[in-house]
């Protein structure tokens, strides 16, 4: 029986199958990097878990440009990239974040915050099967439950619990719909000013977690600035969509031949 940890075949060379293989392990960090952010969760340190958070991230946005530019898919065929980073991205995106949630207050902690986050993990599962969770042009549909970033940011801001449910729930709705929100570092679609509202968001984030206990007002702006720029940016991406599928919309006949006949004096 082939194992995937056996190289074999002449299309690759052991040093390429090794690298293929060190982008697997790389992104499997992802998981280790969960586990250390659960345990500063358990333990009361939410600057610790934010750090690690944090990195799951930067994991996230980097394995897979390096992924494909080696093919790993290819090299290591008996090991499914895709998958391992759903199964990954499920733990450090949905479950631990909800867990901070839970245990920092950025939800109410009674049967009502539970309630908010077992809507949250549910429509976040859902999310994650979805065959068409991204676009041609990189911008994901629906809200991507990016939770390791939503969770950090309402605390960091100190929310109130009313408000930290009520934005989970809305978001954990639009886990549900087409609202088009863009991939930081892929998306196409004004994605220079993408780059700059992403250092103003994850900046805002990386300096509060440094200074915490502290919640600076400059912190809060480079936050406030970070998140603006993304809501209105997935706004302008959805009326712009909404456009294009306007044009595009055939007509019916009865239209076609109204718009067409000439005017009756």
């Amino acid at each position: 029986m082939t194992s995937p940890f056996r190289h074999s075949g002449d299309e690759f060379t052991p040093a390429q199958w090794g690298r293929a293989w060190l982008v697997h392990l790389f992104t499997t960090l992802g998981i280790v990097a969960a586990m250390l952010a659960l345990r500063d969760v358990l333990v009361g340190k939410p600057a610790h878990a934010i750090f690690w958070l944090l990195f799951t991230l930067l994991i996230d946005g980097v394995d897979g440009p390096i992924a494909r530019a080696l093919e790993v898919e290819r090299r290591v065929p008996l090991i499914d990239g895709f998958m391992l980073d759903l199964i990954i991205d499920y733990v450090t995106c949905v479950i631990v974040p909800a867990c901070f949630m839970y245990q920092f207050k950025v939800v109410p902690q009674s049967n009502w915050g539970i309630a908010v986050l077992c809507v949250m993990v549910f429509t976040s599962a859902i999310w994650f099967a979805r065959k068409d969770m991204m676009s041609e042009d990189n911008w994901f549909r629906g809200f991507p439950a990016a939770w390791n970033l939503v969770a950090p940011i309402m605390f960091l801001l100190d929310a109130r619990t009313s408000i930290g449910a009520v934005i989970t729930l809305v978001l954990s709705v639009l886990c549900l719909s087409n609202m088009p929100f863009p991939h930081i570092a892929r998306a196409r679609y004004l994605q220079p000013y993408t780059i700059v509202g992403a250092v103003f968001l994850i900046g805002g984030v990386s300096v509060g977690m440094f200074v915490y206990p502290h919640h600076y007002y400059f912190v809060r702006i480079l936050i406030d600035i970070g998140c603006a720029y993304f809501l209105v940016l997935a706004a302008i991406r959805a009326v712009h969509d909404r456009r294009a599928r306007e044009l595009t919309r055939p007509r019916p006949p009865a239209a076609e031949a109204k718009a067409s006949a000439p005017e009756s004096r």
